[in-house]
């Protein structure tokens, strides 16, 4: 049994995945394609009753030439010069409407496909675990959904273009053979040598796809990382390192992509040499060996100049296709690690769960690297009592940020149980409690909106009244009225236009507005100056007794607002109060 190579095998995924995203559509896109093959086919015979018309025809017609002078005068229609024209146009008018046609469902198919992938490629990014969602480079999966769907939304068109070009190619073919089955086959054969000689040029492009990919996946990693470190960059001056690494990753892809234009002119190249190689021997074959009538010898040289640029555009389109391959593999590779890493979904309404009693860390143990290293948190017991504000404190490195991510289930232990009233934080338990909990982390999320559409992100349904309420209670509704535009204030990216101890009030006020369940604060004082941590603070003393609130910081200042204080050392809690 021939086995099929890495390549072969991931061109015919490709094609599967292909077909069966567009299904029917598919199997009507090939009947427009074979439609526009015949009537081109069908404009091209027009040729021959036109040709007898101005005196070059057969004294004796036969074969194909014959079936269609019976064809023509079996319609009715004479034989005239404008007749023929008439119908000639109107035949070629045809083939351009649906050659339009083709182009239009070509577009919608590639388009569809790529859609597809891209929106796959989302939905199952968003269903990843945390812990394996932080281990993969932001800036691959960025490549990934820009670059590389990119390169197959082009790549895909290319081939069903290609594809209309095949049976434009099979139906010129198939005059040839009724005209001159001898002569047509010495331009199969020849053609077929020429193919054998591109052959390593298709292998080629191939491999510079798969250069090309990893390069761009590089060049996004040193984008990305200068994106989110430029701050610390220019303040050590570390600007030249960046540079150095982009612009000879830069100057990769610029002479990846000479070579690429290289091997297509190369095919280009070759294919006009070999075409006139190829009419040259035609010719002198039909002349001197064959005796080819002139008009039939005529057609077949206009058939067969105009199918050496096919083949020369097919051969290109068909090594842009190769070339496009390693980026298909590469969403399919991130689509894989997105699927093994996927959280068990849970199906109907999930409805918040209204804290009874408690959250108990029971022999709690995690650890980020589960093959080797330290557990972060070790053999942890703790007990978060309901409508008290826990204030945890401890070093850094300690374990806090672990025991916040465990907290609200996007960490699962290793040994032990978080337990939610009792049930184990799993399955449905996990959704119905994400639900539960208000999150305001330590670098304030705001997006470039209005006040108005950030606070509604965690809650769209909440009216304007929904939102001065929560303002006023995070402190935040004073500043809020103040501003030009009030609620329609665009924040800017990451909420630049506002300040530090805006921003994480507006975060605050956002996640009380929820009505949450538990409210977590993980070190969301520790960029802030004395003044707006009393403002947090102060916010905090009036919730307490109304929900859950877990207040996690380094800073002794926040104990004030505290039920109970709990200090995370060494992976372990220890309870004050």
């Amino acid at each position: 049994m021939l086995e099929l190579t890495p390549k072969t095998r991931l061109l015919l995924e490709y094609l599967k995945d292909l077909f069966r995203q567009a299904g029917i559509r598919a199997y009507f896109a090939i009947a427009v394609l074979i439609g526009m093959g015949l009537t081109q086919g069908i404009g091209l015979l027009m040729l021959i009753p036109f040709l007898q018309l101005i005196g070059i025809g057969d004294s004796a017609p036969e074969g194909i030439v014959a079936i269609i002078g019976k064809i023509w005068h079996s319609s009715g229609l004479p034989l005239s010069l404008p007749m023929v024209l008439v119908v000639y146009v109107g035949i070629v008018s045809l083939y351009a409407v649906t050659q339009r046609w083709s182009t239009i469902l070509n577009s919608k198919l590639s388009h569809a496909f790529t859609r597809k992938l891209r929106d796959d490629l989302f939905t199952s990014m968003t269903r990843v675990q945390w812990l394996r969602f932080i281990q993969i480079r932001g800036s691959d999966i960025n490549h990934v959904m820009t670059s590389n769907l990119t390169t197959i939304d082009n790549g895909t068109y290319g081939l069903f273009a290609l594809i209309s070009t095949i049976f434009v190619v099979i139906v010129h073919v198939g005059i040839a053979m009724m005209l001159s089955f001898p002569l047509t086959c010495v331009a199969i054969v020849s053609s077929g040598l020429l193919l054998l000689v591109l052959r390593p040029l298709n292998r080629r492009s191939y491999e510079l796809g798969e250069e090309w990919r990893q390069t761009m996946a590089s060049l996004f990693g040193v984008l990305m990382e200068h994106l989110a470190g430029m701050k610390v960059a220019k303040s050590f001056g570390a600007e030249d390192r960046h540079i150095r690494s982009f612009c000879s990753l830069s100057g990769n892809l610029e002479q990846q992509a000479n070579r690429f234009a290289g091997i297509l002119s190369s095919t280009g190249m070759y294919y006009e040499i070999g075409g006139v190689v190829v009419v040259s021997v035609f010719f002198l074959v039909g002349v001197q060996i064959l005796e080819i009538p002139v008009s039939r010898l005529l057609i077949m040289i206009f058939l067969f100049a105009s199918l050496v640029p096919m083949f020369s555009w097919m051969q290109r389109t068909w090594q842009g296709t190769l070339n496009m391959l390693p980026a298909y593999r590469a969403v399919l590779e991130m689509l894989e690690k997105f699927h093994t890493a996927e959280e068990p979904q849970t199906y109907g309404q999930v409805d918040p769960i209204e804290l009874e009693t408690g959250v108990e860390f029971r022999g709690v143990c995690f650890k980020y690297v589960k093959e080797h290293g330290d557990f972060v948190l070790d053999h942890m017991d703790l007990f978060i009592r309901a409508r008290e504000t826990t204030v945890i404190l401890g070093p850094s490195g300690g374990g806090k940020s672990t025991f916040a991510d465990l907290l609200i289930g996007l960490l699962t232990p290793d040994v032990g149980k978080v337990l939610v009233d009792g049930k184990p934080l799993e399955g449905s338990v996990l959704h119905s409690w994400r639900r539960s909990v208000g999150y305001v982390p330590q670098e304030s999320l705001l997006f470039h909106e209005t006040l108005q559409e950030n606070m509604r992100w965690a809650s769209p349904g909440s009216s304007d009244q929904d939102i001065w309420n929560a303002l006023q209670m995070a402190s935040a509704a004073d500043f809020v009225k103040a501003l030009p535009e009030g609620l329609m204030t665009i924040v800017g990216d990451r909420g630049v236009r506002l300040s530090g101890g805006q921003r994480q009030r507006i975060s605050l006020a956002r996640a009380l507005l929820r009505k949450p369940t538990l409210l977590l604060l993980d070190e969301a004082t520790s960029n802030l100056d004395a003044e707006n941590e009393q403002r947090i603070i102060q916010a905090m003393q009036e919730l307490r007794g109304k929900m859950t609130v877990v207040f996690i910081s380094h800073r002794e200042s926040v104990v004030e607002c505290a039920d109970r204080v709990v200090v995370i050392e060494g992976g372990r809690a220890l309870v004050h109060t």
